[in-house]
């Protein structure tokens, strides 16, 4: 069932886990958007916004999200957004890129359903009519798939019940793949040949109506995933999990899955002998995805990269402001021992001057 209208704006939708490419595929349809007047709406599960920084700027307006899951804690937030750009500019597209733990489901349906359908607090716009999903795209990391999918990681009950049961996070990864119109079948550069051959097969079973694409680097054709109207709202409704979502207290994914961050920040640079050897032991293995920005005292802003067991750091020039040059970090993982993993990253700082 379609619901797009000539004045309905078509709403692409990026999920994927943690580190899977998002961001890189976001910029690779702003580079080719071919003058469309695209908005742009990154969200961050925690409170520093990187990914908006490694943004291609637009000629529209870039909003970001941070500190929480629009598929839930910030759902209403989402939907002010986006009313937000519909009153003041005319657009052609808007694209969201979810956090890496975000549900395709329950964005999807605050673009579809009222605010009294899904419960926000009052106040909340209603885009019906408005605004329309044209394709949810889940983008998936080929090289490090089923080490998730395989992993035993869940979040454990918290005692208060014994028929309390964890989530794994296999869990999330199936919710992102069968919910997809698009699935975008990343880094296959890196990925073992049988692996990407157990992803297709994997779809097939669980999602036989997405469209797989295969990328390096998030390169995909432009007319595969923007306006495809791959989204079926009327077979999305029929969907057993559509009316569950619905009738359940969203629990934040942070909570489910047992996730958590920790920002480090430090305005001492790093010494890169130490930090490469520390790099070189690994990081702990709590950590799942960290990123930011990372600084060796050069005058250069080098951007530090990594997921699972990928690790890059990449010089991209010197800071726009270089009185500000200071590492920003932010680590995603379960049960995280802050004080090692602070004392740890201090270790590789370079020694301070003699005053």
């Amino acid at each position: 069932m379609k619901i797009a209208s000539s004045t309905s704006v078509p709403v692409t939708v990026l999920c994927g886990f943690l580190g899977a490419g998002k961001t890189t595929l976001l910029n690779h349809l702003l580079t080719q958007s071919g003058g469309r007047k695209v908005a742009v709406i990154v969200n961050e599960f925690g409170a520093v916004n990187i990914d908006a920084s490694l943004v291609v700027k637009t000629d529209e307006k870039t909003i970001e999200l941070s500190n929480g899951c629009i598929c839930c804690t910030l759902r209403g937030d989402l939907l002010e957004a986006v009313d937000s750009l519909l009153r003041e500019r005319e657009l052609d597209h808007i694209l969201i890129e979810s956090t890496g733990i975000g549900e395709p489901l329950p964005i999807a349906q605050g673009f579809c359903l009222t605010p009294d359908d899904l419960a926000l607090e009052p106040g909340v716009p209603d885009l019906t009519g408005r605004v329309h999903v044209d394709a949810m795209i889940t983008v998936v990391d080929c090289a490090q798939f089923f080490d998730l999918w395989n992993s035993e990681a869940e979040i454990e009950g918290d005692g208060e019940s014994a028929d309390e049961v964890g989530r794994s996070l296999s869990e999330l990864l199936a919710e992102q793949l069968e919910f997809a119109d698009i699935a975008v079948l990343n880094k296959v550069d890196l990925a073992a040949e049988a692996d990407v051959e157990r992803l297709r097969e994997l779809l097939a079973v669980t999602n036989p109506r997405a469209r797989v694409l295969t990328a390096v680097r998030g390169q995909v054709p432009l007319s595969e995933v923007l306006d495809t109207g791959l989204f079926d709202l009327e077979a999305s409704m029929n969907l057993a999990n559509w009316a569950e979502e619905l009738e359940k207290e969203h629990v934040p994914e942070s909570e489910e899955f047992g996730l958590e961050t920790l920002v480090y920040r430090r305005s001492r640079p790093f010494d890169r002998q130490r930090l490469i050897n520390l790099l070189e032991r690994g990081l702990p293995r709590s950590i799942l995805r960290s990123k930011g920005w990372a600084d060796f005292g050069g005058g250069e802003a080098t951007l530090w990269n990594h997921t699972g067991r990928t690790m890059a750091l990449e010089q991209l020039g010197p800071w726009l402001e270089p009185e500000l040059a200071s590492t920003e970090l932010v680590f995603i993982g379960q049960q995280i021992d802050r004080a090692a993993l602070e004392q740890m990253l201090d270790s590789a700082l370079a020694e301070q001057s003699p005053t």
